[in-house]
C-alpha cells in the first residue's frame, strides 16, 4: 500500500468495499460473464480488473458515482476480450462473450442475408450460441443463492443446444428479450456474421414465417427498411 497511508485496516476495508462495488456493477450488467469470472478469480480478479488498462481507459463523466454502472461494464467487456480466456475452459469464454456480445456488439448482416435484402432492424441485440445460455443463466442464477459461487461453476454445466438471445430494436417488441433454439437460432445464424469463429452455430435458412414474426416484432428490416 502508498507509504503515506497511516491507517493500514482503514485503507484495505475501502479498497474491499470498492472492489465488492466494482463487482456488484459487473454482476448487475453482465450476470453470466461477470459470474463466470468472479466465481473463477474472486477478489484478485476484480483486482486485476481495476488495475487493467481497460479500467483506466473508461469513460468518466464529472461528479459520478463509483463505480459508474454502464462504463464499469463496458470497461469489463473489454477486459474480458483482451486477455481473460487463457487458460480458462472453451465453454465458458463462449457463455461469456456472449453475454458481452449481446450487449456491446452489434448484430452484423450475413452476405447471404445481405443478397436477400434482410438486415437486423436498428438497435436490435441478438447472440447466437451452440449452448442454452438462457437455461445456464437460470440455472446458475438459483444456485447462487443457495452455495457458493466456486461450487456453482465446477457442478453447472450448460446444455449443449442451438440458442438465441434476440432483443428488437424496434416495433411492438422492442426491448423485450426473446429466447429462440434449434432450427429457429440457426436461421438467426444464417441472418448475421458470427463474431467469432469458433462459436459457429451451423446454420440454416430461415422460412417465411420465421421472417414474417421477425419483421412484426421489430428485429427484422427487409430491403433497406420496409416490412
Amino acid at each position: 500500500m502508498p507509504p503515506e497511508v497511516r491507517n493500514a485496516a482503514g485503507f484495505r476495508l475501502e479498497r474491499a468495499r470498492r472492489l465488492a462495488a466494482v463487482a456488484a456493477a459487473v454482476t448487475a450488467r453482465l450476470p453470466t460473464a461477470g459470474f463466470l469470472y468472479l466465481a473463477g478469480e474472486g477478489t484478485p480478479g476484480i483486482g486485476r480488473f481495476v488495475a487493467s488498462d481497460a479500467w483506466r481507459a473508461r469513460e468518466r463523466e464529472p461528479g459520478e458515482d463509483f463505480p459508474p454502472g454502464p462504463s464499469t461494464a463496458r470497461a469489463f467487456a473489454e477486459y474480458l476480450e483482451k486477455g481473460w480466456p487463457e487458460g480458462r475452459p472453451g465453454w465458458q469464454w463462449e457463455l461469456a462473450s456472449a453475454d458481452t456480445d449481446l450487449a456491446y456488439r452489434p448484430p452484423v448482416p450475413s452476405p447471404a442475408a445481405r443478397r436477400a435484402g434482410l438486415s437486423p432492424a436498428p438497435a436490435t441485440r441478438l447472440r447466437v450460441s451452440p449452448y442454452d445460455t438462457a437455461d445456464y443463466a437460470r440455472r446458475t442464477a438459483l444456485k447462487k443463492q443457495r452455495m457458493p459461487w466456486d461450487l456453482v461453476l465446477d457442478t453447472v454445466r450448460p446444455v449443449e443446444r442451438r440458442t438465441a438471445i434476440l432483443v428488437p430494436g424496434t416495433g411492438p417488441g422492442a426491448g423485450r428479450p426473446l429466447v429462440l433454439h434449434d432450427e429457429e437460432a440457426a436461421a438467426l445464424a444464417w441472418l448475421t456474421e458470427a463474431p467469432r469463429a469458433h462459436a459457429r452455430v451451423p446454420a440454416g435458412e430461415p422460412g417465411e414465417e420465421l421472417l414474417r414474426r421477425l419483421v412484426e416484432v421489430g428485429a427484422l428490416v427487409r430491403d433497406g427498411g420496409t416490412g
